[in-house]
């Protein structure tokens, strides 16, 4: 939040607070109407008190209009896979490839693959630009998952370097679950049926 925004938020939150007491004490017999009267009244009886609270409220009106009608939502964007990415340039221009692009190649990769039944990664990239990418798959049973994060490691390796011309650190793999293919079908069938 900015500063105007978190000051804004402060002093209406401290007015609002207060009227609400001033109501209650008054609802209940506490406090009588006629002391805030005289308050005010001794207040605006001096030239100073009415600049004063001429200048209080005029900064509280300015507070007002801009947190209503100028308000400054922060998008919070914690590395958006459409602003972070590898920027490469050469002598026709720049060129940026996303995080989401090499996230979409490594989906593409994966879906090609018979033995994988699902598949989430992240891409990350560090200061020297090299680039590591997470995935977590199921695997159906009978797999040998040896084999099939080598060949997936592989494939996902020389299709990014083919689509892009990057090379890719390191591809770490997380086996979450083995499925079975009856479920699979199972699943399936309950779909087709709906």
């Amino acid at each position: 939040m900015k500063f105007l925004d978190k000051l804004g938020l402060a002093v209406f939150s401290l007015i609002v607070l207060i009227f609400s007491i001033l109501i209650c004490l008054i609802s209940f017999g506490w406090v009588d109407i006629s002391v805030i009267v005289v308050a005010l009244n001794t207040i605006y009886s001096t030239q100073n008190g009415v600049y004063i609270m001429t200048i209080v409220l005029a900064v509280l009106i300015f507070l007002a209009i801009k947190c209503l009608f100028f308000p400054s939502w922060e998008k919070h964007r914690n590395s958006s896979d459409d602003d972070e990415g590898i920027l490469l340039q050469n002598e026709n221009g720049k060129l940026l490839i996303t995080k989401g692009t090499i996230k979409n190649l490594v989906a593409s990769v994966v879906e090609e693959s018979k033995e994988i039944e699902d598949a989430t990664s992240d891409v990350e990239i560090d200061s020297n630009n090299d680039v590591c990418v997470n995935l977590s798959i199921n695997v159906l049973k009978g797999a040998v998952i040896k084999n099939v994060s080598t060949k997936l490691q592989d494939s996902i390796k020389t299709s990014v370097k083919k689509a892009t011309d990057l090379e890719i650190k390191e591809i770490n793999i997380k086996v979450k679950d083995v499925e079975n293919i009856s479920d699979k079908e199972t699943v399936k069938n309950n779909e087709s049926e709906d």
